[in-house]
């Protein structure tokens, strides 16, 4: 389980930063809530809390939620940039 964020700061530096296990676990802690509610109940607060955890979880700030949420622009949903290739090949028509 991950997901890919992408955090832009009020500096306009975007750094690309990823939501792992140990995040979601930390969020539902923290907030009482299910990770398993995010596909229909996902507000930017829980993105954003999750942007925060991981980047703290990998030791790239120090500051709290509220301290580092102010230096934040936006923080979206990242695209994989992963290729998938086909296990097979199709079949050749014609």
């Amino acid at each position: 389980m991950k997901i890919n964020l992408e955090v832009t700061t009020l500096d306009a530096v975007t750094t690309k930063v990823s939501a792992q296990f140990a995040d979601f676990i930390a969020f539902e802690t923290e907030k009482n809530r299910s990770v398993a509610n995010f596909q229909t109940e996902l507000r930017l607060t829980d993105l954003a809390w999750l942007a925060w955890h991981a980047t703290k979880r990998t030791k790239n700030t120090a500051m709290k939620f509220e301290e580092w949420i102010e230096t934040i622009e936006s923080v979206e949903v990242g695209t994989d940039s992963a290729v998938i290739v086909p296990l097979e090949n199709p079949q050749p028509t014609g």
